[in-house]
């Protein structure tokens, strides 16, 4: 299963390059963008279980699905490309408070902080007065909005757990019960935990070929009938 994502992230690299697009236009440069991301971040995923080194993998994991989120959204929304200006806008306007607040990683972003946060201000003020596009509140709205309920409620928790260091993420990490010796034991790098990713090596290969179609029908059907032919036979190799 490992080698049928190895083979797709492999196909997906050589494919991407080969996408023509317009860099001026926000839906095409943000949709490549996000598929070059979801291509480097399986590749992580895949090098992470391929050595048995599991801490970690679900936190790229959860990277993975958010921006599969957001490159869905675009392809079923265009004017998504607003929520995507929004959550920078914001992540920026933050920034230049704490950078004026005195903050001493970013002293050197101060002295346009007077500067730019009108600027920045107003564009988030368009952004949520377009009637074009509503924005989502959070990430659960993001997942709604993509049709992904399912996965928010079953999938993004365990996830979301890994990514926060959770008790329970901490525990089926670290601790192990010995029934021979009635004891528990401190695990560091348990490499048996090959049958619990199976069902993560195995969607992630599906998404992946996914987000290609996503592209491809972005691009105005570019490269389309090979990524479809491409998931018929992932999905093949799957079952």
């Amino acid at each position: 299963m490992q080698q049928v994502l190895k083979n797709t992230i492999d196909y997906s690299t050589d494919k991407a390059v080969l996408f023509q697009f317009e860099s001026r236009s926000k839906l095409a440069a943000y949709s490549m963008g996000i598929y070059c991301t979801l291509i480097e971040l399986s590749e992580s995923f895949h090098t992470l279980i391929q050595s048995q080194n599991y801490t970690g993998s679900l936190s790229i994991y959860r990277s993975f699905i958010e921006n599969f989120v957001d490159l869905k959204n675009l392809k079923l929304n265009g004017f998504y490309v607003n929520q995507l200006d929004h959550g920078s806008y914001e992540q920026e306007k933050r920034m230049l408070k704490a950078a004026k607040q005195g903050n001493v990683y970013l002293t050197s972003i101060a002295k346009y902080a007077d500067d730019k946060t009108p600027k920045i201000e107003a564009e988030i003020k368009l952004l949520k007065e377009s009637n074009e596009f509503k924005l989502c509140k959070n990430i659960y709205e993001k997942f709604c909005l993509a049709g992904m309920e399912q996965e928010y409620r079953g999938l993004y928790p365990t996830l979301s757990a890994e990514s926060h260091c959770s008790l329970d993420a901490i525990f089926s990490r670290h601790f192990e019960y010995d029934p021979a010796n009635n004891k528990v034991n401190l695990v560091i790098h348990s490499k048996d935990k090959d049958n619990d990713y199976e069902i993560y090596i195995a969607n992630l290969a599906n998404y992946l070929i996914t987000a290609g179609i996503l592209v491809a029908n972005i691009l105005e059907g570019q490269q389309l009938n090979e990524f479809v032919l491409k998931k018929e036979e992932i999905i093949s190799a799957l079952a």
